[in-house]
């Protein structure tokens, strides 16, 4: 029979044996240049109405559109005056802000370095009056390597139609 002290360091000898391998896979994934496939089946929960759902994403599609034809402008005119997005040093608040913030770092002599396409997008409703949309961003072409992440992104129904209110893209 195993001592009380012995038992214990054999169960965790073993648990970690068991759980070392995933950890390890998962930390070479974190450090993959290509994600791992997805699961394209809708983010379970409650949805838009078909009129609704199909706005949204028009008004986002029309993001990448207008940041594809370099009109900056029009790639932030979905955004609420007042819309927040996260930085790494926090939230930044104004569609201004965030115009000025993509100038700076995506754009050269008065057009996008890469162009935009999302992907995975799924839109799940927040209420009668607001959406969570999220999904994939990817930049390409420029001549740089092609960038993605990740988005989730608060939509809210005013009287100027849906619009963003929140962005967190990383």
């Amino acid at each position: 029979m195993l001592q009380p002290v012995s038992w214990r360091l054999t169960y965790a000898v073993a648990l970690a044996a068991l759980l070392t391998p995933a950890w390890l896979e998962a930390q070479d994934s974190a450090k993959a240049t290509t994600p791992p496939p997805l699961f394209t089946a809708p983010v379970p929960g409650p949805r838009l109405n078909q009129a609704d759902d199909a706005d949204v994403r028009r008004k986002l599609q029309s993001t990448a559109d207008a940041w594809n034809r370099a009109d900056l402008a029009g790639h932030v005119a979905t955004y609420a005056d007042s819309a927040a997005f996260m930085t790494g040093r926090g939230p930044m608040i104004g569609r201004d802000k965030i115009e000025s913030s993509l100038r700076r770092g995506f754009w050269r002599d008065g057009k996008p370095v890469q162009t935009l396409r999302y992907e995975h997008v799924s839109v799940r409703a927040l209420g009668r009056e607001h959406a969570l949309v999220t999904g994939r961003f990817v930049l390409t072409g420029g001549g740089r390597e092609d960038a993605s992440g990740w988005f989730s992104l608060v939509w809210e129904r005013g009287p100027k139609g849906w619009q963003e209110i929140h962005d967190h893209s990383s």
